[in-house]
């Protein structure tokens, strides 16, 4: 947006960083996690970087369904930037990524229409599964309570910190010794 002289913020609308292509595509912690959840679905144990890395993590994942790759990226991209202008415009910041997981099925459910019969029925058996990762992710979505130190005394000085609750599978490694 900045190369086309827009005067609004150039942070990225979903977190602290400059908002770039590559950065609101993939690399945002909410691009993030909407990949995370389609490579949850593909059985990925990785996420794509930049749209290099897409096309080459697709073909690694879904090898038979390159005649729908440019499909999916095409309703994700569109989705994360109908959120990032929802969030930047009408100050509607969305509760879950998956959220844009769902959107994008949406939107390759009407785009599905462009396809033969055949692969219509492979993308709506496709995007039910998605469907049902995003809708998972969604259940056990919970807000834990923010953490809060007591206020310091009279003279006291802290540095901010920021707390969170480790969720029920992290371990919390910070009474463990290192090795120095």
């Amino acid at each position: 947006m900045i190369k086309r002289r827009w005067d609004g913020d150039p942070t990225c609308h979903f977190c602290p960083c400059p908002e770039t292509v590559d950065h609101l595509f993939f690399q945002c912690p909410t691009a993030k996690e909407v990949w995370g959840i389609i490579g949850t679905c593909l059985g990925a144990d990785n996420t794509p970087r930049d749209m290099n890395q897409y096309k080459n993590w697709l073909n690694f994942w879904l090898p038979n369904g390159a005649s729908v790759h440019m499909l999916g990226f095409a309703a994700i991209c569109w989705a994360i930037w109908k959120s990032r202008n929802r969030a930047c415009f009408d100050n509607k910041i969305i509760r879950n990524p998956a959220e844009i997981v769902i959107h994008a099925c949406a939107l390759m459910a009407f785009w599905a229409g462009l396809y033969t019969p055949e692969l219509q029925d492979q993308l709506a058996v496709g995007m039910k599964f998605i469907l049902s990762c995003a809708h998972r992710v969604l259940a056990r979505q919970t807000h834990p309570a923010p953490l809060q130190l007591p206020q310091p005394m009279e003279g006291e000085t802290r540095r901010p910190v920021q707390l969170r609750q480790l969720l029920p599978n992290e371990e919390d490694a910070s009474d463990q010794e290192e090795d120095v």
